[in-house]
């Protein structure tokens, strides 16, 4: 499947907008997911929109959120991701809504396709 870029998130991975990318959803369903990998999902925000983020937790994990009124340690429930994006000064992720279910997981980005200059 094909998605385009909307948004600073992912910047300087991938461009604010313009970019194609190529995902693929079999992987995951053989191999599950892992830490590191950059994934399309459904937005718990949107459910007619998509993120690009990276899985920086899976169930079971801990991971430390900053905010303005300090530091606090977050759970990642079963069933439950934990996605932030590479800019985080420009990403809406799960430092706002929390752990995401897997469910909300579309695929595993492979490769960026447009603009041509920066296939790979």
């Amino acid at each position: 499947d094909f998605s385009t870029t909307v948004g600073a998130s992912m910047v300087p991975v991938f461009n604010a907008s313009g970019d194609v990318l190529l995902y693929e959803r079999l992987t995951q369903r053989l191999a599950g997911w892992s830490r590191g990998e950059v994934v399309v999902a459904t937005s718990p925000k949107d459910p007619d929109g998509r993120i690009c983020k990276r899985i920086l937790g899976l169930q079971g994990d801990r991971v430390k959120v900053w905010s303005h009124i300090g530091e606090k340690e977050v759970l990642i429930p079963r069933g439950h991701v934990w996605l932030e994006g590479d800019n985080k000064a420009a990403s809406h992720d799960s430092r706002h809504y929390g752990p995401v279910p897997v469910g909300l997981l579309q695929g595993k980005v492979r490769l960026k396709l447009w603009p041509l200059t920066e296939w790979g």
